[in-house]
């Protein structure tokens, strides 16, 4: 066994001894940058979860949340109460105020916007409560759109509370008198009537709109002596009848528009276009008259005469031509027709000239017969080819057709 001096083996427990001293030092030193590091990534949480602060902007105090909650927390939403006229109404009156209440007093008057574009002026009726007042009246069946905006750039409250959607507000304005469409008509030439106006145009910005529906006062009369009879009876002022819808689709087809056979919205602005230019009918005034009296015959008479006579065939008994008046709405310099006959066989006719609708499928036209002068079609009136060529001439869009039932006279 070797010896070992005492110096040696105090070194060595001595080296034993720091060496576990300075285990205790590391460990010890671990535990406290782990720690650290812990607290660290505490703090590095902390710091992402805390919301940012702006550099000089002092903490709100609790009584500056008092004031406020009502602006940022608790204010309930705006809204509309209610309308005048209401959404989706029609019939509604071109000079009546529009009306907006709304459920809080504003803080000030809204960006709000008509669609078309109405001139006018609005005001507060009450701080909850706006009223547009127009200073020129739509023309009739205008459709028109209102909206109310949401959002901060919208209806504001005192209260700080906004819209939170838009409100939109449509309405049709009122149709127009016909009996004014007729006074326009006829000045124009697309009646047989003429029409003089004897008292003045509605007062206000625009007499000629207002007129559409308060029609002045004044007197119709028959523009040619030896009107005939069935034509004076299809008059009836102030009613949209045959004769005034089939006066409407002249004027819209000389217009170039679509004819329609009723009173609608693009017809006003149309008539007071052609009313403030004189623009009369390029066509003149035409009236088709068919005879059942055999032998069977069309006569035209335009302008105050008679200018045409054909021979003509209308309807078998089991397929008779109806009998009443009628207005032209649809024509064909040629077409194929084709349906069933009687007894139910099925025929196609190609080419058929000259063609004039007055009555669903009934149409005057021209169309090859051993002979004419009596019943042999399945309801139209049947001319020879060459003379449903010269009808076509003087028969237009519009045009009213009189079927006379047998020994009925002029």
């Amino acid at each position: 066994m070797p010896l070992v001096r005492a110096g040696a083996r105090n070194r060595a427990a001595t080296c034993d001894e720091n060496g576990t001293s300075k285990f205790v030092l590391v460990l010890f030193s671990s535990i406290l940058l782990a720690i650290a590091a812990c607290s660290g990534v505490l703090v590095a949480q902390e710091l992402h979860h805390r919301p940012p602060r702006l550099a000089g902007l002092r903490v709100p105090g609790k009584d500056f949340e008092e004031r406020t909650a009502p602006n940022l927390r608790t204010a309930p939403n705006l809204k509309v109460l209610s309308t005048s006229p209401t959404n989706g109404a029609v019939g509604v009156s071109p000079f009546q105020p529009i009306t907006i209440t709304f459920s809080s007093a504003l803080a000030g008057a809204p960006p709000l916007s008509f669609s078309p574009p109405i001139q006018g002026s609005w005001k507060f009726l009450s701080p909850a409560q706006l009223e547009f007042t127009p200073s020129a009246p739509l023309l009739p069946l205008t459709t028109e759109h209102l909206v109310v905006p949401a959002g901060l750039g919208g209806a504001r409250a005192r209260d700080g509370a906004n819209l939170a959607a838009p409100v939109t507000l449509s309405w049709q304005v009122a149709n127009g008198s016909v009996l004014r469409a007729q006074q326009i008509l006829a000045q124009l030439g697309y009646l047989p009537l003429g029409f003089t106006r004897t008292g003045p145009l509605p007062r206000g910005p625009d007499p000629y709109v207002s007129a559409l529906f308060d029609p002045p006062e004044g007197n119709f009369y028959w523009r040619y002596p030896g009107t005939p009879r069935s034509l004076e009876q299809a008059w009836a002022p102030g009613a949209a009848n045959i004769m005034t819808r089939g006066a409407i689709v002249a004027f819209e087809r000389a217009n170039l528009m679509v004819a329609y056979t009723t009173v609608h919205p693009s017809l006003w602005p149309a008539l007071l276009r052609a009313e403030q230019s004189g623009a009369r009918n390029p066509k003149g005034y035409s009236y088709v008259m068919v005879s059942q009296d055999q032998p069977e015959s069309l006569t035209i008479w335009h302008d105050g005469a008679d200018v045409y006579t054909s021979v003509a065939n209308t309807g078998l008994p089991s397929s008779p031509t109806p009998v009443g008046t009628f207005f032209v709405y649809l024509r064909y310099a040629s077409q194929t027709m084709q349906g069933h006959n009687p007894n139910g066989s099925y025929y196609i006719d190609h080419g058929v000239r000259w063609v004039n609708y007055f009555d669903g499928n009934d149409a005057i036209h021209g169309f090859v017969r051993a002979a004419y002068g009596f019943p042999q079609s399945l309801g139209c009136v049947e001319l020879p080819v060459a003379n449903a060529a010269v009808a076509w001439g003087w028969i237009h869009y519009g045009t009213l057709v009189s079927v006379m039932a047998p020994t009925t006279a002029r």
